[in-house]
């Protein structure tokens, strides 16, 4: 299996817990025998959708627009067996460039079609499957329903797992370490599953969501952190 992972995150891969959790999940899809590439988004240039529809009239499957999502992105998307499309939440869903990137994949859509029940008309044959993948510093795992309805909608049967992570920011603090391993290995564990068995099992996404500690102690850790408590 060929997995191509986008990452959006801002961040540099050392302070990126979406990129820990990303490849986690990613360890063990190779344990099972995938190879599997990320591509960061912030190293590219992705312009906006300009809503003309040109994708699917004048040039169908072809955005007019040449930037890096039309000559390099766009194509490698189509040619995955897996793709994980992995976003740090703000403002209770995909980050601005992860959306930006997600609205550039109209050409892959066909409104001519009639949509198959519970997915989307896709114009190209192939198709590769998809999950997604996302963290936030909050202790709620509320914090992901607006983005799991979104993309839900966006890639219907396309989707086959969604991995949320949430108090991502202590799975890196050393006191937390007892608690944050088994969520770690739970990552790797549901990455080696989606390739064997194309999906998560509850066992695994249970042990991947369990808390890191009493909702009051990660409540308060969060804010001593924002006033500069924590240094």
């Amino acid at each position: 299996m060929n997995i191509l992972a986008f990452n959006s995150s801002p961040r540099d891969n050392e302070t990126s817990k979406t990129e820990l959790v990303l490849q986690k999940f990613l360890q063990g899809a190779r344990r099972a025998g995938a190879v599997a590439e990320t591509l960061y988004l912030r190293n590219y240039k992705i312009s906006h959708c300009l809503g003309c529809y040109n994708c699917w009239l004048q040039s169908p499957g072809q955005c007019v627009q040449k930037d890096d999502m039309t000559e390099k992105l766009f194509d490698l998307y189509l040619q995955a067996d897996l793709v994980v499309l992995a976003s740090p939440i703000y403002h209770a869903t995909m980050n601005a460039r992860m959306k930006l990137f997600v609205e550039r994949t109209l050409p892959m859509m066909d409104p001519l079609k009639e949509a198959p029940a519970g997915g989307t008309p896709h114009r190209f044959e192939k198709m590769p499957k998809v999950v997604t993948l996302s963290v936030c510093g909050f202790w709620e795992q509320a914090m992901f329903e607006a983005m799991s309805m979104t993309w839900r909608m966006c890639l219907g049967g396309d989707l086959i797992a969604e991995i949320y992570r949430h108090s991502s920011e202590f799975l890196s603090i050393p006191e937390f370490q007892v608690t944050a391993q088994p969520v770690l290995d739970a990552l790797t564990q549901a990455g080696e599953e989606v390739v064997r068995q194309g999906q998560v099992t509850p066992e695994t996404m249970a042990a991947l969501t369990q808390p890191l500690g009493p909702p009051e102690l990660l409540a308060r850790l969060a804010r001593e952190f924002w006033s500069g408590g924590t240094g």
